[in-house]
């Protein structure tokens, strides 16, 4: 049941993938992540790849964003992670923890340049936070398309809506694109 989506560029925010990975449980295989929907409607054209890292990286981040680079041939866009301070509101102890910084502005101000420079048909989002939401209605009403990819806990209803296909589920893909088993 592949639909022809024409040229398309996949856009995703590791923040979201990190998160509901560790919910589930299971990790991603980017290669298998990629021919799934490939399979499902065509060529992915490009894919861009929007993280933030600690300073200094963490080996594994490194190697990590290195793979995506050099075996897949995505666009990697790394940020560095900033820091917010959290105060208790009980006890008034305070401590400083990393944060994501400039990924959803990076992602969308991407999307958006592509789109008006007509370089793609449909973008995937590989996403699921409301921010992108003008950025998405904005997109289409160029006459593109974006279909949504997402966990199911971290999806905006708001941003389903805006679908221009049915939402795919990373729940739901377990058997298809998960690295090794569940234990990964």
């Amino acid at each position: 049941m592949a639909t022809e989506r024409g040229k398309t560029i996949c856009f995703i925010d590791n923040a979201n993938i990190f998160h509901g990975q560790h919910d589930a449980g299971w990790r991603i295989d980017w290669e298998k992540f990629i021919k799934y929907l490939e399979q499902e409607g065509g060529e992915i054209w490009q894919t861009y790849f929007f993280a933030s890292e600690h300073d200094p990286p963490l080996p594994g981040e490194t190697s990590f964003y290195q793979f995506l680079k050099e075996q897949l041939r995505w666009e990697v866009v790394v940020y560095p992670l900033g820091m917010r301070t959290v105060s208790c509101n009980n006890c008034d102890h305070t401590h400083t923890t990393p944060v994501e910084k400039g990924v959803d502005v990076g992602l969308a101000t991407r999307m958006l340049t592509l789109g008006i420079n007509q370089a793609y048909e449909t973008a995937i989002l590989v996403a699921g936070d409301r921010d992108y939401l003008e950025t998405v209605k904005f997109i289409k009403s160029l006459g593109l398309r974006v279909e949504v990819v997402s966990w199911r806990s971290g999806l905006s209803s708001d941003l389903e809506t805006e679908s221009s296909a049915p939402v795919i589920y990373l729940d739901d893909l377990k058997n298809e694109i998960s690295r090794n088993g569940a234990d990964n």
